[in-house]
């Protein structure tokens, strides 16, 4: 019969030579890398807080005055795309009011008072009721400043039933069908003719829905997922 101590003697050398070679050079291999890590996330931070203090300073702009925005091309592209967006509104399924691809040349560069944006937020409701169904809504909120007048306005994005169903509202179902209406209800008591009004209420959507891509914007930052090796 074998002798069970000398069956495992060559196995167990063999292991050990394996734990002499390989165990030293892991533990190097993963110590330089955790060093470098470091060094990336350093160097990376620097730019990651020039991003935000640049982000910092395009939302100090729309809070000031968010036709600052008019000028940059990227709005003349969304203007131009949401004009070729149908409406999926059946009451509304074409826009009452027509409004210029090139924004430099809206009414709204008239308008002696400035247009505020800020204090954007994202929400998440938890416990959505609708039509005897439960749902996860999210919505988005942000003040919006016309001179002296100022007031929130609450968007909903998503409503989630379960993991099979879920519902969206596009951009222009929340610019014409949301924040429009808002529009209008802070623009009534302006001494300015029904045509101009619905004009300006159009525009000013038009320019809040845009604002909410900006708003959106995140410092970009590097993922690399990393994780020692184990012994098997």
């Amino acid at each position: 019969m074998t002798d069970s101590s000398s069956l495992l003697l060559s196995y167990e050398e063999l292991v050990q030579n394996h734990a002499n070679q390989f165990d030293p050079q892991i533990a190097s291999l993963q110590q330089l890398v955790e060093i470098r890590m470091q060094e990336i996330r350093d160097a990376e931070q620097k730019l990651v807080e020039a991003q935000v203090i640049e982000l910092k300073r395009i939302t100090d702009a729309l809070a000031s005055d968010a036709r600052c925005l008019l000028q940059i091309p990227e709005l003349r592209a969304f203007v131009q795309e949401l004009k070729q967006t149908r409406s999926n509104y059946w009451y509304n399924s074409e826009p009452k009011v027509s409004i210029a691809e090139d924004p430099t040349t809206w009414l709204l560069t008239s308008l002696e008072l400035p247009i505020g944006l800020s204090n954007y937020q994202i929400h998440e409701d938890l416990d959505g009721y609708d039509d005897e169904r439960h749902f996860i809504g999210y919505s988005y909120s942000l003040s919006l400043r016309l001179g002296a007048v100022e007031d929130e306005i609450n968007i909903p994005l998503k409503r989630i039933y379960n993991v099979n169903e879920y519902s969206e509202t596009s951009i222009k179902q929340q610019i014409e069908g949301y924040i429009c209406g808002n529009i209008k209800y802070l623009l009534r008591d302006m001494k300015a003719p029904d045509e101009q009004k619905q004009q300006l209420a159009i525009e000013i959507s038009t320019l809040i829905g845009y604002s909410t891509k900006i708003f959106a914007l995140k410092p970009r930052t590097a993922i690399f997922e990393y994780s020692s090796i184990s012994e098997d």
